[in-house]
């Protein structure tokens, strides 16, 4: 079963490993997509003489759709066969990267499946980058890629560019190798590890500082390190469909510093960014790995908490509020600065469609407690 944990981009291409091959594919995709800003993306594997079908992703879409598209898909194969027409069998027998500017103006390749789709569903596939997954041991290829419509931040479609078929060229044996050690014992997963280690150690460098500067760019808030709105916002369906299709609580609080403007005309901006740093930090370490906190805008934070009923959110809130409260932050002068927090918090309803509802919940009983005198918890 996937959560919401098992979608979000890793940190090291060498933890994509997992027991549920599925997990790892969804892994593996989602972090590919983001590298390259594409739309979409699927992947196939081989199975005796065919490219069967195993997963689909698309940011077009919310995810319970997605969910609902694959199950039909799952008996969809590619007959592995020469003059099919069809460009993930020619990626796969030639073992070359192949990319589409636009489908429509394509006359190699007649894409008839992703025009019926487009049609069926209101979309507009344009590009298309097809890689094969191949084994860097033996050679093989075990599968293909597919990644669809690359889009620049304000969703203009764009063409996929050399440096997209580079990294996509590097990432394929990495990729590969993952599933195979999923797919594969204990005993050969250790020694198509050690084969390919001293060949792969470059491109394992390549691909984690790309990684890094993803992760710091799109999904990090670069003053204080959590989460930022976008990835929030990104996430936010998926965390819903979890907690739903679990029938699983889930409380969400929203705090905001008490008094910003006042400690930034009093101090100055720079001290006011020491506070927000601070306040960062301290959220980091009151709260769990499995939940969210993110840096919503200004002095403005959100928590996600996952698995979390609202009795049991309101004791994390009061938690974090007396930590704040008794925290002394010290300036490079020796002054020392206290300062407090107001926090709304709520919990999503079973009949609530998006996270954006408990969140404007919690955001008016966010007012309540600063107009209550602030310093307090109002749920």
């Amino acid at each position: 079963m996937l959560k919401d944990s098992d979608l979000i981009p890793i940190e090291d291409m060498t933890k994509f490993e997992s027991n549920d091959l599925e997990i790892l594919l969804h892994k593996i995709l989602n972090y590919l997509k983001h590298i390259t800003s594409s739309d979409a993306g699927t992947i196939y594997l081989k199975e005796e003489d065919s490219l069967k079908f195993y997963i689909f992703q698309n940011d077009s879409f919310s995810y319970e759709t997605i969910y609902k598209m694959q199950e039909p898909l799952k008996d969809f194969k590619f007959k592995i066969e020469p003059n099919t027409n069809t460009i993930a069998v020619e990626s796969f027998i030639t073992k070359q990267v192949i990319m589409i500017d636009d489908i429509y103006d394509e006359t190699v390749f007649d894409f008839k499946s992703a025009k019926e789709f487009d049609k069926k569903f209101n979309y507009k596939t344009k590009s298309i980058l097809t890689a094969p997954l191949v084994n860097f041991y033996s050679g093989e290829v075990i599968g293909i890629l597919q990644l669809i419509n690359k889009k620049n931040d304000d969703g203009k479609l764009l063409e996929f560019s050399p440096e997209d078929k580079e990294f996509i060229s590097l990432s394929s044996y990495l990729s590969a190798l993952s599933i195979l050690t999923t797919q594969k014992s204990l005993k050969e997963k250790e020694s198509i590890t050690q084969s390919v280690e001293t060949r792969i150690i470059e491109r394992t460098k390549i691909l984690e500082d790309m990684q890094k500067h993803l992760l710091e760019q799109v999904h990090k808030d670069s003053m204080t390190g959590l989460f930022n709105r976008r990835y929030f916002n990104e996430m936010a369906d998926i965390l819903l469909f979890n907690s739903k299709k679990e029938k699983a609580e889930l409380s969400i609080i929203i705090l905001d510093i008490d008094n910003f403007k006042t400690i930034n005309d009093t101090y100055g901006h720079s001290i006011g960014d020491d506070v927000i740093y601070n306040i960062a930090q301290l959220l980091k370490q009151s709260t769990r790995s499995s939940d969210v906190c993110v840096r919503f805008g200004g002095e403005e934070f959100v928590i996600v908490l996952p698995h979390t009923s609202l009795e049991n959110g309101i004791k994390i809130a009061e938690k974090i509020r007396n930590i704040i409260e008794t925290n002394v932050l010290i300036l490079k002068t020796n002054e020392k600065i206290q300062y407090t927090i107001s926090m709304g918090i709520s919990k999503i309803e079973q009949e609530d469609t998006s996270l954006e509802i408990a969140l404007k919940k919690a955001d008016l009983l966010l007012y309540k407690a600063k107009d209550a005198g602030k310093n307090q918890i109002k749920f």
